[in-house]
């Protein structure tokens, strides 16, 4: 997926002029939404938690074989507004929409829904969904379909099909057969896509689920308008918006480009959640002592840090690091800073490692580069250079850090890491292991 963020409030702008005549999906509302914080589950033993969602999965996939209730579940999810139409399994089983997958689930389990709605509670918070794109574009709801779940990353996963027999996946790469999967939620629920300016695009017609999508704006169609937008630019010439010049990029650390080769989600999870860190000192007394500067992602605070990397390649204009920011850091230490990729599992620009782990991955890609972090030099003709900073991520790490976080690697001066790639300025290296490359650079 492709965002650009230089023109800003022009596509702002311009999207509310649009709005009205584009193809928004008006239908894609669907299902009440679960406007529910995600919360610790109850407590339990991961064997006995595990157990629990092995039971839901196998009830899942039985009640496939009713036709109300996989066509119910096709239709509701197709309605979730979200890109890959995800629903919070407990809130759409509690809602009206749910009902008939509700009804078949308590009648396999034993007839009692309390029943069901306890072993629910012992499980922390769970989405279900389609994750393949092409399962997802193509099932209109026939019964051979497969259920796969997994607790943790590092865990086998465990799948069914309709008879409720086990089955072996390849963890590697999905089965030909459509398959929805039940694993804890990555998903801000409280945050849908916006019907206004998004679609739901190849969904034969209307009979499979799809994919929904943003309404992209090609930067070409955008026309830069004086307060008024209304007609002669006061030149006498006629033209209107005061001519054709391209709006000035606000001054700061930009990635405008990202290519990694691994992203650490397999397909049973669907789309990857990228985000870009800023990491380094925020107090002169501890400058080897790194902090969670900035965060830049689909989730990001500031939303000139948002953007949305759902595969391999992305390209467009994202902030990562304000003028202000930048301004303030350099003015304070000399040493730079990591600029670090992640493939988020947990809570959105909130990171959560075991220090020693980050620490010797970065200490090994500094051993072998010779570096591992930037230094910005605002007014600069090279306004970023190589830098050898190495932080402490964390102080007094305990078991409560350790996360599903997957660390996809530090962005590295390619010319220091020994690379060349035209047109990019720096590779991102996991430790050792070149994980992809990328164009970061100062605007200003």
């Amino acid at each position: 997926m492709k965002h650009t963020h230089g023109e800003g409030v022009l596509v702002l702008a311009l999207l509310a002029c649009l709005s009205a005549c584009a193809n928004t999906v008006d239908d894609t509302i669907g299902p009440t939404i679960s406007r529910e914080v995600r919360s610790d589950p109850a407590p339990s033993s991961s064997g006995a938690e595990r157990a629990a969602l092995t039971r839901i999965a196998r009830l899942v996939a039985e009640a496939m074989d009713n036709e109300p209730a996989r066509q119910h579940l096709k239709r509701d999810l197709r309605a979730a507004p979200f890109r890959e139409h995800k629903l919070a399994l407990s809130s759409y089983l509690h809602s009206k929409d749910g009902g008939a997958l509700l009804e078949r689930i308590v009648a396999l389990n034993g007839g009692v829904e309390r029943d069901l709605f306890d072993m629910l509670t012992s499980i922390r918070p769970l989405e279900l969904y389609m994750p393949v794109a092409k399962h997802r574009e193509s099932w209109t709801g026939s019964a051979d379909v497969l259920v796969v779940s997994q607790l943790d990353e590092s865990e086998p996963i465990v799948a069914f099909d309709q008879t409720g027999r086990q089955i072996v996946l390849d963890r590697n790469g999905p089965p030909a057969q459509p398959t929805l999967s039940i694993v804890p939620a990555e998903t801000r629920f409280d945050q849908p896509m916006d019907a206004k300016t998004s679609r739901n695009v190849r969904d034969q017609n209307g009979s499979a689920i799809g994919t929904l999508e943003p309404i992209v704006l090609k930067a070409s169609k955008v026309i830069a308008c004086d307060a008024d937008c209304g007609g002669d630019d006061g030149s006498g010439s006629g033209s209107v918006g005061g001519g054709s010049a391209p709006p000035e990029i606000p001054p700061g650390l930009y990635l405008e480009f990202s290519r990694i080769l691994d992203m650490k989600e397999p397909w049973f999870r669907g789309d990857p959640e990228i985000e870009v860190h800023i990491q380094g000192p925020s107090t002169v007394s501890a400058p080897t002592y790194g902090e969670d500067l900035s965060c830049s992602g689909e989730h990001a605070y500031d939303y000139r840090k948002v953007f949305d990397q759902n595969g391999g390649f992305w390209e467009g204009r994202v902030m990562l690091f304000s003028p202000d920011e930048t301004v303030a850091f350099v003015n304070k230490f000399t040493q730079g800073f990591h600029v670090l990729f992640w493939e988020d599992d947990n809570e959105p620009c909130v990171l959560k490692l075991d220090t020693n782990t980050l620490v010797e991955l970065l200490r090994s890609t500094a051993t072998a580069a010779g570096t591992v972090a930037l230094k910005v030099f605002p007014g600069a003709t090279v306004p970023v250079l190589a830098a050898a900073f190495i932080g402490t991520f964390f102080a007094n790490a305990g078991a409560w850090m350790l996360t599903n976080d997957d660390f996809l690697g530090a962005a590295v001066d390619q010319a220091s890491a020994g690379y060349f790639y035209p047109g990019n300025t720096h590779v991102i290296m996991d430790g050792t292991r070149l994980n992809g490359r990328a164009t970061i650079v100062y605007r200003q």
